[in-house]
């Protein structure tokens, strides 16, 4: 038995295979569970929580199961782990161990802490109406109102408070219950030609693995703006929201003012036999002429209802007579 906060003698810990922190079973050997069990017991606060986290980890209990069960962000889950498989019960000891611990705010603090996430950020002059935790603490550390404080500590801090969703940015909650079908396809997707569909598509398989805003963004190098995005996309539409829709072409001056002069050019000097433009003749003869290379119906209409022109819609198809001469 070991007396309390003095780490054990490093023992033996074995992986099912792949990373530790990325959702693999861990197992231990009965001499490490046993220290490990007789930690969340005995161990001081921190020591003993993170032994916690270890020894449901290694049950093959989730990450948000065990961060949740545990009162602390996934994140603190992911890195424990990885301490602790890097150090052995050495990494149990938090990252920060040795440096000053944070201040013990008084009753008037917490209180000015809770008051402003209870109300928006735009109230106390912030360029931006929603909080999060990466902005309160800026905020708070700003006005002197702390003079440090973690993220991690302020999200304990802001507990159980029930913070107005309205005023409070949330990240985009994991993808999850993926088909076979659908989980075979975003694979292909991924596995793909086109980058940008590529990587769409891993963004949606990271977040079903469950890995979230930041660590997704992180790992691909794009935006966590783009991340958050591509998932909703996904949740809308599924595997059709991924793919990029096409945008309305926009004209420059000099195509709008071609297609206004045919529009305004009698048919048959382009040896249409007709006598009046219709929406659908126009646009063809346009295309065939390579004055665009596409053009909807609803576009060209717009386009020519600004200059006053008004043409009808679908028509029968128009024939081509001899060219007119000159």
């Amino acid at each position: 038995m070991h007396s309390r906060g003095r780490m054990p003698a490093e023992t033996s810990v074995f992986h099912a295979g792949g990373r530790s922190g990325s959702g693999e079973r861990l197992w231990l050997t009965p001499a490490l569970a046993a220290e490990l069990e007789w930690l969340a017991g005995e161990g001081p606060p921190n020591v003993a929580r993170h032994a916690r986290i270890v020894l449901a980890c290694a049950r093959g209990i989730s990450i948000q199961s065990v961060a949740k069960a545990t009162g602390v962000h996934p994140n603190t889950v992911r890195n424990c782990m990885r301490r602790f498989a890097a150090q052995g019960l050495h990494g149990l000891l938090h990252g920060g161990a040795g440096k000053p611990k944070n201040i013990a705010f008084s009753d008037a603090i917490r209180d000015e802490i809770a008051r402003l996430a209870m109300h928006s950020a735009a109230n106390v002059g912030e360029p931006y109406a929603q909080w999060s935790l990466r902005r309160l603490r800026s905020h708070l550390i700003r006005r002197g109102v702390v003079q440090a404080i973690s993220v991690e500590g302020l999200r304990q801090l802001l507990r159980g408070l029930p913070l107005p969703a309205v005023y409070w940015r949330r990240a985009v909650r994991p993808v999850d219950h993926l088909s076979p079908e659908v989980r075979h396809a975003l694979e292909g997707l991924a596995q793909g030609a086109r980058a940008d569909r590529s990587i769409r598509a891993q963004i949606v398989l990271a977040s079903s693995r469950g890995l979230n805003e930041a660590e997704i963004a992180a790992g691909l190098h794009v935006g966590r703006v783009t991340v958050r995005r591509w998932l909703r996309r996904f949740r809308r539409a599924g595997i059709l929201g991924l793919h990029t829709l096409p945008r309305p072409q926009v004209f420059s001056y000099r195509v709008r003012q071609a297609v206004i002069r045919f529009a305004n050019t009698d048919p048959q000097c382009y040896g249409i036999d007709r006598t009046s433009w219709s929406l659908q003749a126009l646009r063809a003869e346009l295309i065939r002429h390579r004055v665009v290379r596409a053009c909807s119906v609803g576009q060209l209409r717009h386009l020519l209802a600004g200059a006053g022109i008004h043409l009808d819609g679908a028509d029968m198809p128009a024939t081509h007579a001899s060219p007119a001469a000159g």
